[in-house]
């Protein structure tokens, strides 16, 4: 197999976020890879006109970053190498990664870099198929029990884009997919971390959010003005 070598001026890379984060994640990685195409797409809204752009060509990389779109097993024909910046650790899965460190008390929040994983089916397994590709690694900080939802959002994004700046580095560094797959998998191998078997739903986050609303509405978790941002750099 020939090298598939890539450089700064390769167009054939794909930028896929969210509004949310999408807009400031493009804006860094056009910096290393500033022909690269982007897609946006928003939770909830239709997929059709975004998954006939995704399989418009066949892209060398797609870097799927702060995203809730899931990739189908035939999305993964065109993906190239297929990487995932989880804006969580690998005990959170599904959603909730600026709720569920709060409502549990966690000591530590972060982001995760994996592999996305290609369903074994072509009928996707949410629990079995997303928040599931092998992990390469993880970025945490610990998170202070004074933090609010508005702070573990800012804290949350900001390790995303940390741990983008990176990898992006890394890949223009490393110029090849067969150097980049084996380095990321060498030091996947290396780490050895795994998923939590939990995985939350939307419904399942509603439900806890609405009866600790109940119970406790002044809970950290329903303030969204950040109280510790602005002492940390913001």
């Amino acid at each position: 197999m020939s090298d598939s070598r890539f450089d700064s001026n390769t167009d054939n890379i794909l930028f896929f976020g969210d509004p949310n984060l999408g807009g400031e994640g493009f804006r860094l990685f056009s910096d290393f890879f500033p022909n690269a195409k982007q897609l946006i797409w928003k939770k909830g809204t239709e997929k059709t006109a975004v998954r006939q752009a995704l399989r418009s060509r066949s892209w060398l990389i797609t870097v799927s970053f702060y995203n809730d779109f899931i990739f189908s097993y035939d999305d993964f024909d065109f993906l190239g190498l297929p990487l995932n910046v989880h804006p969580s650790l690998p005990s959170l899965r599904g959603v909730g990664y600026d709720h569920i460190p709060l409502i549990e008390n966690h000591e530590e929040h972060g982001a995760t870099l994996h592999f996305l994983k290609r369903p074994s089916h072509h009928k996707l397994n949410i629990r079995n198929d997303v928040d599931a590709g092998r992990i390469i690694r993880v970025k945490k900080r610990k998170l202070s029990p004074e933090a609010t939802y508005g702070d573990l959002r800012v804290f949350n994004q900001r390790i995303a884009l940390e741990m983008l700046t990176e990898l992006c580095e890394q890949m223009l560094a490393w110029g090849s997919i067969e150097t980049a797959r084996g380095e990321l998998c060498a030091e996947a191998e290396a780490n050895g971390l795994v998923w939590s078997e939990r995985y939350i739903s939307s419904s399942t986050l509603g439900k806890r959010l609405e009866e600790l609303n109940m119970s406790e509405p002044g809970h950290r978790v329903f303030v969204e003005k950040p109280r510790l941002v602005c002492l940390v750099g913001d």
